[in-house]
């Protein structure tokens, strides 16, 4: 199965997390027209020697980071999720400072193509910390080359249940982009009248 497109970029502000219990999330957001994320997820490789050879790994998931992009964030959104700060004299102008971002649930839908058949494949990371680490321009000259937004991502493992387990995402596939979407949205506490988020207090 091949991936053929993204969708429905959506993140989430943590409201409150206690160790073992799912996290509620404030009221969720659409950050904008998906272009594209690239994740490496980092994965233990800590080996246990016996008799000369290789008895056990321990090789689970311990992290992830990587970037995901847009064709437009608003300011808004960008102060929302980089913990940005309102100039006080202002509305409309912002500040960034060196406080630590937001946590933040965050999610996106794969498109998949099997003899021509599609599927739409979900993904929600239950906590993550978004930063911008590049700012960059460039004149138009001859011919316009696309600059879209970029935020880095770093995963943070959340222990939401009482198996003491880390968890880092949630995964379902969907025969329809309705239903996949109406997921992601139901994790990220979107409202499907509001996609700017109006419903606050969603346990995920």
């Amino acid at each position: 199965m091949s991936y053929i497109g993204m969708r429905c970029l959506v993140a989430a502000p943590v409201q409150s997390h206690v160790d073992g219990n799912p996290i509620t999330y404030g009221a969720g957001f659409v950050v904008g027209p998906a272009v594209a994320a690239n994740l490496n997820y980092v994965v233990n490789d800590n080996p246990d020697f016996g008799d000369d050879v290789e008895q056990d790994n321990d090789n689970g998931i311990n992290g992830y980071n990587g970037t995901a992009d847009a064709t437009d964030i608003e300011d808004t959104t960008m102060a929302k999720m980089l913990g940005w700060e309102t100039v006080p004299e202002t509305e409309d102008e912002y500040e960034g400072t060196d406080a630590q971002p937001p946590q933040m649930g965050w999610g996106f839908m794969r498109v998949k193509m099997k003899n021509g058949v599609r599927r739409y494949e979900a993904k929600w990371f239950h906590k993550a910390q978004f930063t911008q680490q590049t700012t960059t321009g460039a004149t138009k000259a001859r011919q316009i080359e696309w600059n879209h937004p970029q935020l880095n991502v770093n995963g943070i493992g959340a222990y939401i249940d009482g198996s003491g387990k880390a968890r880092w995402f949630r995964h379902k596939t969907f025969t329809t982009e309705a239903a996949a979407q109406a997921w992601l949205y139901g994790k990220a506490n979107i409202t499907p009248a509001a996609s700017n988020g109006t419903q606050a207090g969603n346990p995920g």
